[in-house]
């Protein structure tokens, strides 16, 4: 409102001094001599105290009233010095009723209407009515009429800005909420990521206990009491198998003919050090090996590979990701081939296999939770190997390999010395 003040009060000063320069030129014709001059003065002297004292909190609604009063009082008073209805400065009457639309409330542009026609009265009384009494009348219609007309113009701005401000209020209430369903389908997400990557683990240590099971039941058979034991296990583990798929939303595989798996590791140099990857890639392939009797894993670890920003666990987990994706792409048999070198500065550890490849689609689609082009997979493992490796600088790429089948690669960047 302050702001609002300020512009009326200005406006008030340009047509007072615009009113005081006419006086002065035209002083002949109006007969008044200075006395325009000390009205404009003393009116323009009382419009800056109003301006300086509105920014006050307690004198901001004095100063709202005192505003027009100052305004009708000093166009009243030059058009009773200027012969009344007759005098150019009559206008300045209308010019406060314009204002009051600007600055106050429908009522004070009621008030300020009666006040211009007793303003007119008021000036013409100081000439004399004599003669002048039809233009009074007219003027005094006029200056009715046009506080009307801008009175039915306030209220419909003053309805419109209500409805404005009203659907304002609606929006910013609705925007908060959207915010809030944002920041609670934000956090649903991370919950539900986290889920998902606890899931596919549990899915993971399923095959592995599948795989233990196979090793000891061979040497346990025939034992006492050890057949109730080792069915009981096994429900137990169909339990893991079942919840973990129902998690991820997807249907348990098939299980592949069992045929005898093995690891190959490629010799290395002399001085050749795989920097604390050798035992990760080994229990990596250990796991999933145990889950697929006719996986064949052969491994190469170049020399001084560089040290990795990603810890033991979660490189063994992409690591368990990306070979049991190969070892169900090949129907749980056949030769995987795992390597590691340094590229780009980083460290690059490639998993290629004999199974069917990607089929030419697009590596955005693959990494989508939830897609897959295996029976019984739930889309989420490359989905998780790639959040995993994005979160420490790292990438996944998705290709051919030279012999056909899938080529999958992670890439990290390597540690700085002493971090």
């Amino acid at each position: 409102m302050n702001r609002t003040v300020d512009r009326v009060l200005l406006a008030r000063h340009v047509a007072l001094s615009a009113g005081a320069v006419a006086a002065y030129v035209f002083r002949t014709e109006l007969q008044t001599g200075y006395v325009a001059l000390w009205i404009v003065g003393v009116s323009a002297t009382l419009n800056f105290i109003a301006y300086l004292f509105q920014a006050r909190p307690s004198m901001a609604k004095f100063v709202q009233f005192a505003s027009p009063v100052i305004g009708l009082g000093s166009w009243t008073a030059l058009a009773a010095v200027t012969n009344g209805v007759l005098s150019p400065f009559a206008a300045g009457l209308w010019l406060e009723i314009v204002l009051s639309a600007v600055a106050l409330k429908l009522r004070g542009v009621v008030a300020v209407t009666l006040a211009a026609i007793a303003g007119l009265w008021i000036a013409q009384g100081w000439v004399g009515f004599e003669g002048t009494w039809l233009r009074l009348v007219l003027q005094s219609g006029f200056t009715a009429a046009m506080g009307t007309l801008t009175y039915l113009v306030a209220r419909r701005w003053l309805r419109t800005k209500l409805q404005l401000d009203s659907q304002r209020l609606e929006f910013d209430e609705r925007l908060a909420q959207l915010n809030k369903r944002l920041e609670d389908e934000r956090v649903v997400a991370e919950l539900g990521e986290n889920v998902a990557r606890l899931a596919h683990g549990l899915k993971n240590a399923v095959h592995s206990l599948r795989g233990f099971v196979r090793l000891i039941e061979p040497k346990v058979k025939g034992q006492s009491g050890v057949g109730p034991a080792m069915d009981g296990l096994r429900r137990a583990i169909d339990d893991l198998e079942s919840l973990a798929h129902l998690t991820l939303g997807s249907a348990p595989a098939p299980e592949p003919e069992r045929v005898r798996s093995g690891v190959a590791r490629s010799p290395r140099g002399p001085g050749a050090r795989s920097g604390g990857l050798e035992p990760v890639v080994d229990a990596a392939v250990h796991n999933v090996c145990a889950g697929h009797d006719g996986l064949h894993v052969e491994v190469e670890l170049g020399g001084s590979l560089p040290e990795a920003p990603l810890a033991d666990k979660p490189m063994e987990e992409v690591l368990i990701i990306l070979l049991r994706n190969a070892a169900e792409a090949m129907g749980g048999a056949g030769l995987a081939r795992i390597e590691a070198r340094t590229r780009d500065g980083g460290l690059e550890v490639a998993l290629l296999d004999e199974g069917p490849g990607f089929g030419g689609v697009d590596p955005a689609v693959l990494f989508k939770p939830g897609y897959t082009t295996k029976p019984g997979g739930s889309g989420y493992g490359l989905f998780l190997a790639r959040r995993i490796l994005e979160e420490h600088g790292g990438r996944l790429e998705l290709g051919a390999s030279p012999k056909g089948g899938a080529r999958v690669a992670l890439w990290l960047p390597a540690v700085a010395n002493g971090e």
